[in-house]
C-alpha cells in the first residue's frame, strides 16, 4: 500500500496525476492539506525547470537528475518536528514545522536564477537554527555569486518565520547542470 501525503488521503502518484490535470477538477482535501500543497509546489518548480532546460535544448543533463530531485522532494515532504515559537500568552502554543521552514528555504533557493535546490537540512541549537542547503548551478554561472544569492534569499525567507535566529547557512554546490552548446549564458 502506498503511503499517503499529509492528511489528504492521496498518494504521491495521485498528486502527480492531479498536478498533470492542471489541478482540475479541484480536490478540496488536497488543496486544504499543507503537505500536499508543498508537494504540488515542488512539482511546479520541477516542471518549470524542466521546461527551461528543454527550451534551451539541454543535451548534457543526465536523465537520472529528475529522479534524484523527486527522491529529495519525497524525503522532505514530511512535516517533521514542531518547533515551538515564543508564546503570545499562556493560553496559546504556536509552532512551526521543520517541513514548513524547509519549504520556505527551498522556494527561496529555487527562485535564484541558474540554481536548482537539492536538499535542505535544519539543525536546531539552543540559540540558533542552522540551515544546510545543497544546490546545483547551471554551467557557466558564477558559482560563488549564486551560492551567496541563495544564502541571502534563504535568510530573508526563513528568518521571519523561524523560532530562533538563523545561525549558519551553509550552501553546498554538489552539482553543475549544462545547457545546449549554442547557449552562452
Amino acid at each position: 500500500m502506498d503511503e499517503t501525503i499529509g492528511d489528504s488521503g492521496h498518494t504521491l502518484e495521485q498528486l502527480s496525476a492531479y498536478f498533470d490535470a492542471g489541478r482540475v477538477p479541484r480536490i478540496a482535501a488536497i488543496e486544504a492539506d499543507a503537505e500536499a500543497r508543498a508537494v504540488l509546489a515542488s512539482m511546479e518548480r520541477l516542471s518549470r525547470l524542466t521546461r527551461e532546460l528543454a527550451d534551451e535544448e539541454s543535451t548534457a543533463a543526465e536523465p537520472a537528475w529528475v529522479e534524484r530531485v523527486l527522491d529529495v522532494v519525497r524525503s522532505e515532504v514530511r512535516a517533521g518536528r514542531d518547533l515551538p515559537m515564543h508564546a503570545i500568552d499562556a493560553r496559546t502554543e504556536t509552532t512551526v514545522t521543520e517541513g514548513a521552514l524547509r519549504e520556505l528555504a527551498r522556494r527561496a533557493g529555487d527562485d535564484v536564477g541558474d540554481v536548482l535546490v537539492g536538499s535542505v537540512l535544519l539543525r536546531s541549537r539552543a540559540d540558533a537554527l542552522d540551515v544546510r542547503i545543497t544546490i546545483g548551478v547551471r554551467f557557466g554561472a558564477p558559482v560563488r555569486l549564486r551560492a551567496d544569492a541563495v544564502r541571502e534569499a534563504v535568510r530573508s525567507a526563513v528568518e521571519p518565520h523561524a523560532p530562533r535566529p538563523l545561525g549558519r547557512i551553509d550552501v553546498v554546490v554538489d552539482d553543475i547542470f549544462e545547457v545546449g552548446e549554442g547557449d552562452h549564458a
